[in-house]
């Protein structure tokens, strides 16, 4: 994770370089409108100068007025393309209804479940970021707050595209732990010809942590790629989406269902098209596409992989499993996540503040 310097003299400031010193993202803040902390976190809404208001969850930002719609566009509309007609979406994360607003657009979604696992981001989300938390009102759209784990175990419907719109710290065991879970998790709830969409970090900002995301998307999923687009201000200015599917041999630069230019912005998108589809996989540089390419499997795709049947697998080639066998090692870090998660009860959100 990044280091943080917040508001002295009216800056915020993330520090993005490995030394945690020589170099930093900043914007200057005009105005705290919001500071509090919820069972998980803590919560800041900020005016800035030049970006309007924004969010931070433990100190990074993860949401400005102005250059927002940039990633929730990508992140969304990436794996849409990638599925013929998709109808139902499950976004993991995404409770300030950003993304959620943006798939609305798609002229074939008839579902979103929102599955955020912080009441308070929502809430703080629906009175100051009105614009885009106005699609957790939709009636196409299911809020659920709760842990994502047992959410995926307890869905019976199968979903077109999900999307996980959360940060992943892969320098801490328990944060690996959760993450290997959640994609196995995943594969039960996934059709057939569905794509997974997973944030990624900036990979200049924390290549080791991008090569060991990867390594895990290969285990559990046979074709995965991996789009670059910018983001302002995200770290480096630049954002990655990994894209994983079921199916073998997928070319995720090749859109099933794309739209030209004047038909997404007749859709009211401002960045995807498909061009932009196209460029996102294609135009990644050489350097990252050496960091992604580590991640693969020198085993046959299928070898190592966790099956999908209805029990778990135990399998020493599995991230999951080796992960899984290592946990009493890790108990410090987990049972802090159990202890936040185990007790939180499923329940729909009630659209009051």
């Amino acid at each position: 994770m990044n280091s943080h310097k917040t508001w002295p003299d009216n800056w915020h400031s993330e520090f993005v370089h490995p030394d945690k010193q020589s170099k930093s993202t900043s914007l200057k803040i005009e105005k705290v409108l919001y500071s509090g902390e919820s069972e998980f976190q803590k919560i800041s809404v900020v005016m800035t100068s030049s970006y309007g208001r924004a969010l931070l969850l433990d100190r990074v930002m993860v949401k400005t007025e102005r250059d927002s719609w940039l990633y929730n566009e990508m992140v969304g509309f990436l794996p849409l393309g990638m599925v013929n007609e998709p109808r139902d979406v499950l976004i993991v994360g995404g409770g300030d209804g950003g993304v959620a607003g943006e798939i609305l657009k798609h002229p074939t979604v008839r579902k979103v479940v929102l599955v955020e696992r912080d009441q308070r981001v929502v809430d703080i989300s629906m009175r100051y970021f009105e614009d885009s938390a106005v699609s957790i009102r939709d009636s196409r759209v299911e809020v659920i707050v709760g842990d994502p784990l047992l959410i995926t175990q307890k869905r019976k419907e199968k979903f077109d595209v999900i999307i996980v719109d959360m940060f992943s710290d892969m320098r801490s065991p328990a944060h690996k732990v959760v993450a290997a879970e959640l994609l196995h998790g995943l594969q039960y709830i996934l059709r057939t010809e569905g794509v997974i969409c997973y944030q990624q970090p900036s990979p200049l900002v924390n290549d080791t942590a991008l090569r060991e995301q990867m390594r895990m998307f290969h285990r559990y999923y046979p074709s995965v790629g991996y789009a670059l687009n910018i983001a302002p201000t995200f770290p480096q200015g630049s954002v990655g989406y990994a894209l994983m599917s079921r199916q073998e041999g997928v070319d995720f630069s090749v859109p099933k269902q794309g739209f030209g230019v004047e038909e997404a912005r007749k859709l009211g998108l401002r960045c995807y098209n498909t061009e932009v589809h196209q460029g996102s996989f294609m135009c990644v540089p050489s350097i990252v596409r050496d960091m992604v390419s580590e991640g693969h499997p020198d085993t046959p795709s299928t070898e190592g992989r966790p099956p999908l049947t209805t029990t778990r697998h135990t399998s020493t080639a599995c991230t999951a499993c080796s992960l899984d066998s290592s946990r009493s090692a890790l108990n410090s870090d987990y049972s802090v996540y159990l202890q936040t998660t185990q007790n939180f009860r499923l329940r729909k959100f009630s659209g009051t503040i």
